[in-house]
């Protein structure tokens, strides 16, 4: 023990030995991320915001056009539609007031027995005719109705008891035609007037215009059913008058453009729209596909761009993990340099007390050697698995074998860290398809862990043993312990966890990426349980092979 403890104490000195030496050296710089300049990360920010401010304008007026374009087709339409419905009422009342001002200028007081022949020489839409004298009473033969007998003579009654109250005749200007249109007695009637004078006496003709005959044979004539416009006529209530309602169809429509009858029946209104209401909807459906497109380019150009930001930032920290990585790896490998140097030169200038102490320092240069090795498998390991090169070779074996080898190779490094190690093998394991120099490293990997960051547990237990049909290598420390959130964290590459960043150890971070990497590669899995300030426990677990 005591020669261990004094090439422990040779062994530190040369470290710090070279390393004071290696300081008087030229230093060779390492590569390092270098972090972009400021200039070119405004830049690069400020194209992000031109791309996104461009692709929200041309939204924005690609979205505007759309509206606009829209707003001037429905005003289009609204104008054709109106100008269409003032043609169509103009060309419906023209007839019916052009006929009632020649009735009106033929009939005579003078000649009522012809009245008769006069309205049907008109052939006007006519259901009945009344003269009346100053007194608005009718006139003897100035009568006219296309009615039955009876039903004639029941209206003419009906006529001056009710309907000549509502008419203002009196009021009306000579020689200006005026109408009432309006639901008398619960039926809707039109009635058109004018007061004359003959002889020097005043005298008034009305009109009753047919309105069955207007809805039957004019309107049909003027709304046909081919027509690319949908037309319908409402009372003031609402309620369709023209066409004719239909049982189960909707009494009314949406209208474009709705416009009212002045010189005739002036309580009904006319409305025009679009027959082609699957033209309107698929206007509707096109504004709407336009706005998920612009929506949906919005959202990819939007994503492009986070995920630009995202990989940016993730490159730049790649770099800064690698630029770590190669800081650590340098330092790492500097260390078994420096003790093989030193202890060569001193073989080789025979600084030795005999040959024990020779040994002793050769088998200090051998364990390094396996040590330095070991690191730089590591790396070039790493670098195949990156490149998703296979560089496992199995075999049957034995795991217990495995571990003690990797255990025996830690001796070195235990007694210069002042810990112990104690290997439990179960007894009668069974055989494993395995790698043997692959996860010889992934448990040297977990007791060198140990070794750095819980060197103040003083000891390590490795234990290998059989978990149904698998076999379990468990590394133990007694250390500081792993936070929760950082179990999974940390078999990620380059990853170190924040206590160990705080402390001066260094690290490639690719130790526990290797241990998870070569588990998987046997089928197993690796897993960690630990709490703060109680150690903690890797366990890899890989699948025994299969009986033969």
């Amino acid at each position: 023990m005591a020669h261990v403890d004094s090439v422990s104490l040779v062994t530190r000195c040369a470290i710090a030995s070279n390393h004071t030496h290696l300081e008087d050296r030229p230093k060779r710089s390492h590569p390092r991320y270098n972090p972009p300049p400021v200039r070119r990360i405004l830049a690069i920010n400020a194209l992000i915001f031109a791309v996104l401010a461009s692709a929200l304008a041309l939204a924005y007026y690609g979205y505007s056009y759309t509206a606009e374009a829209a707003s001037r087709e429905r005003a289009l339409m609204t104008d054709t539609l109106r100008e269409l419905a003032e043609e169509k009422i103009i060309a419906i009342e023209s007839p019916i007031v052009e006929a009632d001002e020649k009735l009106f200028a033929t009939i005579d007081p003078e000649r009522l027995p012809d009245l008769e022949k006069i309205v049907r020489m008109f052939a006007a839409p006519v259901a009945s005719v009344f003269v009346l004298g100053p007194d608005l009473k009718v006139l003897p033969s100035g009568y006219v109705s296309s009615r039955p007998a009876d039903e004639g003579l029941s209206f003419l009654a009906f006529f001056e008891e009710t309907v000549v109250p509502t008419l203002p005749l009196t009021a009306t200007p000579e020689g200006q035609r005026g109408h009432v249109h309006a639901v008398i007695g619960g039926q809707p009637y039109l009635f058109s007037f004018v007061r004359s004078r003959a002889a020097g006496r005043v005298y008034y003709v009305v009109v009753e215009t047919d309105l069955g005959h207007l809805v039957a044979s004019v309107f049909p004539q003027f709304f046909g059913v081919r027509s690319p416009r949908l037309y319908q006529v409402v009372d003031g209530a609402g309620q369709l008058v023209y066409p004719p309602a239909v049982v189960g169809a909707a009494p009314t429509m949406t209208a474009a453009v709705e416009l009212p009858f002045a010189e005739t029946v002036s309580g009904w209104r006319l409305r025009v729209t679009q027959r082609d209401a699957p033209t309107q909807a698929a206007r509707g459906r096109r504004k709407v596909i336009d706005a998920v497109l612009i929506g949906l380019a919005m959202a990819v150009i939007t994503s492009g761009l986070v995920l630009l930001l995202l990989a940016m930032r993730r490159e730049r920290k790649a770099n800064e993990l690698k630029s770590e990585f190669i800081s650590n790896v340098s330092h790492e490998l500097k260390t078994p340099l420096s003790i093989i140097s030193m202890f060569g030169e001193m073989l080789a200038l025979g600084r030795v007390r005999g040959p024990e102490q020779a040994t002793e320092y050769a088998d200090v240069i051998w364990r390094e050697s396996v040590r330095l090795a070991r690191l730089i498998d590591n790396v070039l390991d790493f670098a195949k698995i990156e490149r998703g090169v296979d560089v496992y070779e199995f075999a049957e074996g034995d795991v217990g074998e495995v571990v003690a080898r990797a255990v025996e190779l830690s001796t070195h490094r235990l007694a210069n860290a002042q810990m112990t190690i104690a290997l439990d093998v179960a007894p009668d394991l069974p055989a494993v398809r395995l790698d043997g120099n692959a996860l010889t490293l992934a448990v040297l990997n977990l007791i060198d862990n140990a070794i750095k960051y819980a060197a103040d547990g003083k000891r390590i237990e490795v234990k290998v043993g059989v978990a149904g049909r698998a076999v379990t290598i468990a590394v133990t420390d007694f250390g500081p312990g792993i936070e929760a959130d950082e179990h999974a964290r940390i078999f990620e590459r380059f990853y170190r966890a924040k206590a160990v960043r705080l402390r001066p150890i260094r690290g490639s971070g690719i130790g526990l990426a290797l241990v998870e990497h070569i588990a998987r590669a046997h089928g197993g899995k690796v897993a960690v349980t630990s709490q703060p300030g109680s150690g903690a426990t890797f366990t890899i677990t890989i699948p025994a092979a299969p009986p033969a």
